[in-house]
């Protein structure tokens, strides 16, 4: 199926970490956003949902969709999560949270499901912290991006970050670009939430 192939060379790219050229730039976009989920008080996981663009979108419709492009098959959700969302495990599924500075790298996600809406593909998953992080003492900051700037994800305009769960802190959330982590030859800096919380 060339579609599939495409796509599959397409994420390839991505695994093997091919260099860049100095004209190189993103060639898949997704919409984001992400719902922080906590569990007495703390940040155990992120209901993350991404919304591909057009062409990806067709591609993926066209080599795993039921006949109509209206929904998935059963076998072909099965394969979009066994061949296209785990391999993504290696970059961290683009979910990025660091814990008074430090990484906690996203390994495992659960509750995956791909859907369609007006044509456009849509990925929902829980990306699972490897552990808790209480934010009223631990400094905490969030990001949904490609280090390798590969695919750009392009987060809510409005509400990026949102917050659920049990005993939710009080929390303010500041948006600022991490200038300590450079994309595309340092020519742009992903967009984070830094989270200032207080009291459940």
């Amino acid at each position: 199926m060339k579609g599939l192939a495409s796509f599959l060379l397409a994420l390839a790219l991505l695994a093997i970490g091919l260099p860049r050229t100095a004209d190189a730039h993103p060639h898949v976009w997704i919409d984001t956003h992400a719902t922080l989920r906590f569990d007495a008080g703390k940040l155990v996981a992120l209901d993350v949902v991404w919304v591909f663009d057009d062409f990806f979108s067709s591609m993926m419709i066209e080599d795993f969709a039921a006949k109509g492009g209206k929904d998935f098959t059963p076998e072909g959700h099965g394969e979009l999560e066994s061949q296209v969302m785990l391999p993504m495990e290696e970059f961290g599924f683009f979910t990025h949270v660091t814990a008074d500075g430090t990484a906690l790298k996203i390994e495992k996600i659960a509750n995956f499901k791909a859907s369609i809406e007006d044509g456009r593909v849509i990925f929902a998953f829980r990306a699972l912290l490897p552990r808790a992080v209480d934010p009223r003492v631990t400094a905490l900051s969030v990001g949904l991006y490609d280090e390798s700037y590969y695919v750009e994800l392009l987060l809510d305009e409005w509400d990026p970050f949102r917050l659920a769960g049990d005993a939710v802190p009080a929390c303010a959330i500041d948006m600022t670009e991490d200038m300590s982590r450079p994309l595309y030859y340092g020519a742009f800096f992903p967009r984070v939430a830094t989270l200032r919380c207080t009291g459940s």
